[in-house]
C-alpha cells in the first residue's frame, strides 16, 4: 500500500513491485540512465520531470525523423514506454501507478512519427548514438519497443547484430518487444527481439495468463505485464494501453533496479536473475488460441532484486572455500552462470554458491539449516529457466532430500526417509521442471526414482529384487525428456542401464565383461544414444559404453589402461558428437581429459 490508503495496480502487484517497494525501498534507479527508443518523449509532462536536458529526467535525446536535437512525441507511444520505465506517481481508478525505476534518467531517440513501419536506417542510429553517447549519459540499459518480421530462429546477417553485440559487450543491457502477431502462423518473434543479445519480452495480463498477441517460441526470455496498463500520454494525459511493447519497459527498468542491487552484473547475468527469480508460466494451463506448451519466466521483480544481491560477488574472506570438500556438484544455466553444490566436511552441511562469467564466486549459502549432518553424495541441476535443484542424502537421519529453489532461497523437502535411503543421488529436471531423482536404498539394495507429481513425491522402484544394485547411479535426459540411468549391480559386478520409454522401464546390461564398476557418468549424444564412462575396477581401467545406432546393444572401449585411472569421471558429449571425459588418474595423481569421435 502507498500513503493514502490506495493500493498499487494490479499488474504491479503480479510482479511483486510492491514487495519490492517494501523489502527494497532504497533501489530507484538512481544514477543511471535508460535510452527509449521510440516516438520520442513528451518531456514537458510533469510526471516525466517537465523539462529536457541537463537538471532534467530526460537528459537528453536526437530525433531521426526530423534531424534534429528535440526528439517531443507527438504520437504518445514513446511518452508511455518513458511512464513506465521512470515516470512519477499518479493514481487511476482507484489504483496508484508508477515507474518501475522513477529516480532513473532517460534519453530520447525518436525514429517514428508512429508505431507504423520505422526505417531500420533509423533504428542503427539510433543505437550507434547510444554507442557514441553511453558515458556522456550514463546509460545502462536500451528499450526497444518496436520490431518486424517473424522469426523461429535468430536470423541469418540480421541488420542490427553488429550493433547489439557491441552494446552487450559496453555492459548495455538491451530489451525489445517480442511482437503482437500471436503464433497463428507458428513459433517466432520480431525482430529484433529474435537478437541474441537482446532479452526478448512477451506480454500477459493481470491474471498471469500469456496475452494471446504475444508472439512466443524458443527465442522468448521473459514475461511482463502488457495488458490493460494505465499510462501516460502525450499533452498530459492518461490511456489504457496493451501489447508487448509496453511489457519491455517493464524488464528494462527493472534491470537497473539489479544493477542497483549489484553493480558487477552484466547482460547475460541480469537475464540469468530474471530468469531464475521468475514464476513458472506454461503456455496452454490458462492461455487463450493456440498455445506452444513452452515455460516461460514472468517477473518477480522483488525475488529478483533478492537473487540480484546473493550473487555479488563475496567480499575478501566469504569466498567458497573448497579444502574440506568432500562430494561436489555442477551445472551451467543457458545463460552460462556456473552452479556449485558442496559438502564441507568440517562444518558437516551442504553448501552453494554461483560464479558469474569473469570467474567471481558468491558467498556460499548453506541449504540446509535443520540437519546436524547434509549434504553427502548430492547432486544437482539447473531447470530450463536456471534454478538449481539439489539431491542429496541426509546422514543424520538416513534420509534422501530435496532443496528447491523458489526464487529467494531453498525449502526443503524430505523425498524418502529411514534405512539409508538416497545414497548416490543423481537429479534431472523432466520436461515439467519438476526434479526426478535417482538413488539406491541401502536397506533393501534397490535402484529407486522418486519423482515431483501433483506436489507430492512419487517412488518407483526402478530395479528391486533380491540382489545388491543401484549404486553408482548416474541419470541422463535425452533431447524429447526421457531418462536414462547407468548404475552398478554389485552382486554380479556388471553395469546395468535403465532407460524410460512410453510404457515404463527397461534394463539390460552394458558392459557384461566387468567384475566391479563405479564412477559412473552417462549422458546421451546428438543421437539420443546413451553413453557412459566408468571405472573398470578390477583391471583399474577407464572406460566409456555407448549405445549403437540400432539401439539392440552397447558398445565398450577402453580410454585409458591400469594404475587407477578412470576415478571420479565426468562424461560430456558436445554438439558435434564428440565424447569427453574428464577424470583422476591416481598413477599420475592428475586430472586428465581424454577426448574421442563416437561411431
Amino acid at each position: 500500500m502507498f500513503a493514502g490508503g490506495l493500493p498499487l495496480n494490479a499488474a504491479a502487484q503480479l510482479i511483486g513491485l510492491d514487495r519490492a517497494l517494501t523489502e527494497f525501498p532504497q533501489l530507484r534507479g538512481a544514477n543511471q540512465t535508460i535510452a527509449v527508443i521510440d516516438t520520442g518523449i513528451d518531456y514537458n509532462n510533469p510526471l516525466l520531470g517537465g523539462g529536457f536536458g541537463a537538471g532534467f529526467k530526460v537528459l537528453g535525446g536526437f530525433d531521426f525523423v526530423d534531424n534534429d536535437v528535440d526528439p517531443m512525441d507527438d504520437h504518445g507511444h514513446g511518452t508511455a514506454i518513458a511512464g513506465l520505465i521512470a515516470g512519477a506517481e499518479f493514481e487511476r481508478n482507484g489504483f496508484r501507478h508508477v515507474g518501475i525505476a522513477p529516480d532513473a534518467n532517460l534519453v530520447a531517440l525518436r525514429i517514428g512519427k508512429d508505431t507504423e513501419e520505422t526505417p531500420n536506417g533509423n533504428i542503427a542510429a539510433a543505437l550507434q548514438w547510444v554507442i557514441d553517447n553511453r558515458v556522456t549519459y550514463g546509460i545502462t540499459a536500451v528499450n526497444i519497443s518496436f520490431g518486424s518480421g517473424h522469426f523461429a530462429r535468430e536470423p541469418d546477417d540480421a541488420p542490427f547484430a553488429t550493433l547489439l553485440a557491441e552494446l552487450r559487450e559496453l555492459n548495455i543491457f538491451v530489451a525489445a518487444a517480442s511482437g503482437n502477431g500471436g503464433i497463428g502462423e507458428g513459433e517466432g518473434i520480431d525482430y529484433p527481439a529474435a537478437d541474441v543479445n537482446v532479452a526478448s519480452v512477451g506480454s500477459v495480463d493481470a491474471f498471469d495468463t500469456i496475452s494471446e498477441f504475444t508472439e512466443r517460441g524458443q527465442l522468448l526470455d521473459l514475461l511482463a505485464p502488457g495488458e490493460n496498463l494505465s499510462v501516460l500520454w502525450i499533452n498530459n494525459t492518461l490511456k489504457t494501453v496493451q501489447g508487448t511493447s509496453f511489457a519491455a519497459p517493464i524488464i528494462t527498468a527493472a534491470s537497473v533496479l539489479l544493477r542497483e542491487a549489484n553493480s558487477t552484473l552484466t547482460p547475460r547475468e541480469i537475464l540469468s536473475v530474471f530468469q531464475a527469480s521468475g514464476d513458472d508460466n506454461v503456455d496452454g494451463d490458462d492461455e487463450f488460441g493456440p498455445t506452444t506448451s513452452m515455460r516461460f519466466s514472468r517477473l518477480d521483480l522483488a525475488c529478483a532484486i533478492a537473487l540480484a544481491t546473493d550473487r555479488a560477488p563475496a567480499e575478501a574472506g566469504d569466498e567458497p572455500f573448497f579444502d574440506d570438500a568432500r562430494g561436489n556438484a555442477l551445472a551451467y544455466d543457458k545463460n552460462g552462470i556456473l552452479h556449485t553444490a558442496w559438502y564441507d566436511a568440517d562444518q558437516q552441511t551442504l553448501l552453494y554458491a554461483t560464479r558469474s562469467l569473469d570467474g567471481q564466486w558468491s558467498a556460499p549459502i548453506r541449504v540446509d539449516a535443520d540437519s546436524i549432518d547434509a549434504g553427502r553424495y548430492l547432486s544437482l541441476a539447473v531447470d530450463s529457466a536456471g534454478r538449481p535443484g539439489i539431491a542429496y542424502f541426509d546422514a543424520t537421519n538416513g534420509d534422501l532430500r530435496y532443496a528447491r529453489w523458489t526464487g529467494e532461497d531453498f525449502t526443503i523437502d524430505t523425498v524418502d526417509s529411514r534405512q539409508s535411503v538416497g545414497l548416490y543421488a543423481s537429479m534431472q529436471f523432466n520436461t515439467d521442471n519438476q526434479p526426478v531423482i535417482a538413488y539406491y536404498q541401502r536397506s533393501k539394495g534397490d535402484l529407486r526414482a522418486a519423482e515431483f507429481v501433483n506436489n507430492a513425491w512419487r517412488i518407483t522402484d526402478i530395479d528391486a529384487h533380491a540382489n545388491d544394485r543401484g549404486r553408482s547411479v548416474s541419470m541422463a535426459r535425452n533431447s524429447i525428456g526421457r531418462l536414462g540411468m547407468a548404475y552398478e549391480d554389485s552382486t554380479t559386478g556388471k553395469l546395468k542401464f535403465a532407460k524410460q520409454t512410453a510404457i515404463g522401464w527397461t534394463i539390460d546390461t552394458v558392459d557384461e565383461s566387468t567384475n566391479g564398476v563405479s564412477f559412473i557418468s552417462a549422458a546421451f549424444d546428438p543421437t539420443d544414444r546413451l553413453a557412459v564412462s566408468y571405472y573398470d575396477a578390477a583391471p583399474a581401467d577407464l572406460r566409456f559404453a555407448i549405445e549403437t545406432e540400432d539401439r539392440s546393444h552397447f558398445e565398450a572401449v577402453t580410454v585409458a589402461r591400469k594404475g587407477a585411472v578412470g576415478l571420479y569421471s565426468n562424461l560430456f558429449i558436445d554438439s558435434e558428437g564428440v565424447a569427453n571425459i574428464l577424470y583422476y588418474s591416481r598413477r599420475d595423481d592428475s586430472l586428465q581429459l581424454a577426448r574421442g569421435t563416437i561411431n
